[in-house]
């Protein structure tokens, strides 16, 4: 058994934004009645500590549910901004340090042909930490709500499937008291896959009708599909090839520990790796299997870096796992937002 992550545009509006600084000082779980006040907890601490530990500016409001959906699923709007922008406000945003660098020098002065003069897509969190203000947020109910981190207002909505749809597939969660069980999900790996999307690890390109869709419109990228790479220096936004794989010098280093992203129409998310129950963002989940951000190679960490976040200059300090545990503010005014919806079911 297998969790796909599906890919969907659900609605494009057109707003102002508001360039209104999110109230979140890291990443912050808001948890419905639903969740366990132990599980949350744990959000709050293990979880959002592990983000904390290893960047200075991951900053996003999330709330957490559990409901009638697959496995996981996440909402949130996404705002646009041209490839010129994009690429001045990472490089005003850059910390300097290696990863930085070398993404700045792979990104050239002028917008690659292959994006057609597209604008760049990127998540309110993401907007944030470029030193944009926040973004559009959404509401628990995935209406459009203006300033994310506010009361009522987030960067993303995840939606967890509620433990009994879960045990009807003959499998449950993993909450990280004693040795995860061979047919457990570890719900907190499932949450960060989640996390990292609200904070901008997702591709434009859509897989779900049968062939490769740009959702965003015409061949507008996402931020980490600027560094999605065919080869060293080739640039890859909408092909069925194998081996692209995420690279923040030129296509010189495979930077997601050697993961390959899904190249294919087949219902997992186009930015998510191909299987191997190793990094965080694989597309399908493994049972009984655990990835943290802290402790899968640093694919995540990588990209995250090179899309705009910045790591903390003394680099990750110890983050205990759920199982140690009991458990330049600028307006962007007629930004296009997206309604972006993500979602992992159950495959045979």
């Amino acid at each position: 058994m297998k969790i796909n992550l599906k890919h969907l545009a659900v609605l494009v509006l057109t707003v102002v934004s508001s360039a209104t600084l999110a109230g979140a000082t890291g990443i912050s779980y808001t948890c419905d009645a639903s969740i366990a006040t132990s599980v949350c907890t744990t959000l709050n601490t293990t979880i959002a500590g592990q983000y904390s530990s290893l960047f200075s500016d991951a900053n996003a409001s999330i709330y957490i549910t559990f409901g009638d959906t697959v496995l996981g699923s996440s909402a949130q709007y996404t705002n646009y901004m041209s490839y010129n922008t994009y690429l001045s406000v990472l490089t005003a945003n850059s910390s300097g340090d290696a990863v930085d660098l070398a993404a700045l020098a792979s990104l050239p002065a002028t917008e690659p042909g292959i994006y057609d003069g597209g604008l760049v897509e990127v998540s309110s969190a993401l907007e944030n930490a470029l030193g944009l203000g926040a973004g559009a947020g959404t509401t628990p109910s995935i209406g459009f709500c203006s300033s994310p981190g506010s009361s009522g207002c987030y960067d993303g909505v995840i939606t967890l499937a509620t433990p009994t749809i879960v045990a009807g597939y003959g499998r449950g969660y993993y909450y990280g008291s004693g040795l995860q069980p061979a047919n457990d999900f570890n719900l907190y790996s499932i949450v960060e896959h989640e996390t990292d999307e609200i904070l901008g690890t997702s591709s434009c390109i859509g897989t779900t009708t049968g062939s490769l869709v740009d959702n965003c419109g015409g061949s507008d990228p996402s931020a980490v599909d600027l560094f999605r790479y065919q080869a060293p220096g080739t640039h890859v936004l909408e092909s069925t090839t194998p081996g692209a794989y995420f690279s923040y010098n030129s296509g010189v280093t495979n930077g997601a520990n050697s993961a390959t992203y899904n190249t294919l129409a087949n219902g997992n998310d186009y930015a998510d790796f191909t299987q191997n129950c190793q990094q965080v963002q694989d597309a399908d989940g493994c049972l009984g299997s655990t990835q943290y951000i802290t402790t899968d190679g640093g694919a995540e960490v990588n990209i995250l870096d090179a899309v705009g976040y910045n790591q903390n200059e003394q680099g990750p300090s110890p983050t205990p796992e759920p199982s140690t545990l009991s458990l330049f503010a600028t307006g962007l005014g007629g930004i296009a937002v997206l309604l972006r919806r993500r979602q992992r079911e159950f495959t045979a």
